[in-house]
C-alpha cells in the first residue's frame, strides 16, 4: 500500500503571527510602565518687580493707594497693565519681548483731579489737571485750574528684555501659589525702579496793606504747566492759569493793619523765564465789598529745600485794602468759610526766605 505525506504550512505562518504579537505586547507593556512625562510650553516668563519711592516726594500714606506698571512692547503691541497692591514689590508675567515701562502711584482712575491721555503709547503718556474751567474775563477767554493736582511721580526704564530662556521661570503649587525657580536665580528676571517727582508744590507769599480788613481770599496765577509726559518728565506747551485760596494771614511786627497772605498748591510745572500775572479777590469783613487787584510782571523763584517745595514770592504794589465795617458789628479778622470762595483746606503751609 502506497503512503501518501501530506505537510500543511500553517504552523510557521502561526509561529510569525505569535511573534508579531508578542513583539507589540512587549512594547505596550514597556511603554505603560515608564514614567511619563508631560511636555509644557510656557508663555510667560516671572518678573520681580520692586521700586524705591524714597525720591518721589510721596508721603507714607501713599502706599495704601498702590501704583500702576505699564509694560508697552516694542513691536508695537498692547500694552500690558499691572496694578499693584504692593506699591514697593510685586510678581509679574510677561511673555517674550522687549518692553519700555512706565511706574507710577495710584493707577489711570484713583486720582480726583488728575486724568490721562495717550495711554497706548510709551512717550505719549500723558497726565493733565482735570479741573480746568474757561471763564472769560472781558473778551480774553481763560483756563482756569481750579483744583491743583495731587503728588505724581513716576519712573521709567527702555528695552527690558524678556528672552525665550526666561519662561516658566516658575513653578505652580497645587494651592496656586508661585515659587520661583532657581534656574534662572540673575538679575534678568528682577526690575528694579526708583520713580521721581512729577509734580512740584508752590507756595505763594502775598503782601497787602490793610490785610485788617480782609475777611477771605483767592488768586489766579497763570503761566502754570497743564501736562506732564510721564516718560520723560517733560511739562507740555500748553500753559493755565491755576487758582488757590489765601489762608494764615501773618501781620508785620508792630503792625495791626498789614503782612502777609499765603497760599498752597501743587503744580506740574512753572515757567521760570517769564514772568507771571497774578489776580486777587478778597472779600472784606462787611461781607459784601470785593477788592480786586491785578500784578503784572511777578516774579516766579525756585528755592528747593530738597523736598521739590516752590516758593514764589509776590510783592504786592497796590493801593491800600479800603476799611469796612465789619458786618454785624463783628470783630475783623480773616475767614476763609464764605459761600462762593470754593471748599476750605487745612495745610501745613512751609514758608521759605529770601
Amino acid at each position: 500500500m502506497r503512503r501518501i505525506r501530506i505537510v500543511f504550512g500553517f504552523r510557521q505562518k502561526n509561529i510569525r503571527t505569535n511573534y508579531s504579537l508578542s513583539v507589540l505586547l512587549f512594547f505596550c507593556l514597556f511603554f505603560s510602565g515608564c514614567e511619563r512625562r508631560e511636555l509644557t510650553y510656557y508663555e510667560t516668563a516671572e518678573i520681580t518687580l520692586t521700586a524705591d519711592w524714597s525720591q518721589s516726594g510721596l508721603d507714607g500714606g501713599e502706599s495704601a493707594h498702590g501704583a500702576t506698571a505699564v509694560f508697552y512692547p516694542q513691536d508695537g503691541g498692547e500694552p500690558r497693565i499691572f496694578l499693584m497692591g504692593d506699591y514697593s514689590r510685586e510678581s509679574l508675567r510677561l511673555p517674550a519681548g522687549v518692553y519700555d515701562v512706565i511706574l507710577f502711584n495710584r493707577s489711570f482712575t484713583d486720582f480726583s483731579n488728575i486724568a490721562f491721555r495717550g495711554n497706548d503709547g510709551y512717550e505719549t503718556l500723558e497726565a493733565y489737571n482735570k479741573n480746568v474751567e474757561t471763564r472769560t474775563d472781558g473778551d480774553t477767554p481763560t483756563r482756569i485750574v481750579t483744583a491743583s493736582p495731587e503728588k505724581l511721580a513716576s519712573a521709567t526704564v527702555r528695552g527690558f528684555t524678556v528672552t525665550e530662556d526666561m519662561l516658566g521661570n516658575y513653578s505652580q503649587s497645587s494651592f496656586g501659589r508661585t515659587g520661583y525657580s532657581t534656574t534662572l536665580g540673575d538679575d534678568r528676571c528682577a526690575l528694579h525702579l526708583i520713580p521721581e517727582k512729577r509734580t512740584c508744590e508752590v507756595v505763594a507769599v502775598i503782601r497787602v496793606e490793610g490785610l485788617n480788613n480782609v475777611r477771605s481770599a483767592i488768586c489766579r496765577l497763570d503761566g502754570i504747566s497743564e501736562s506732564v509726559f510721564l516718560a520723560t518728565g517733560k511739562v507740555s506747551a500748553q500753559s493755565v492759569s491755576q487758582e488757590f485760596l489765601l489762608v494764615n494771614p501773618v501781620f508785620d511786627e508792630g503792625s495791626f493793619t498789614s503782612g502777609t497772605m499765603t497760599g498752597t498748591f501743587s503744580v506740574f510745572g512753572v515757567d521760570f523765564s517769564d514772568e507771571h500775572h497774578l489776580h486777587l479777590e478778597a472779600k472784606l469783613i462787611d461781607g459784601k465789598t470785593v477788592f480786586k487787584e491785578d500784578y503784572d510782571d511777578v516774579k516766579v523763584t525756585e528755592s528747593d529745600n530738597g523736598e521739590g517745595i516752590i516758593t514764589v514770592y509776590v510783592e504786592a504794589k497796590t493801593s491800600k485794602v479800603p476799611d469796612v465795617k465789619p458786618e454785624g458789628g463783628s470783630d475783623s479778622g480773616f475767614d476763609v468759610d464764605v459761600d462762593g470762595w470754593g471748599k476750605d483746606e487745612n495745610t501745613d503751609i512751609p514758608i521759605g526766605s529770601n
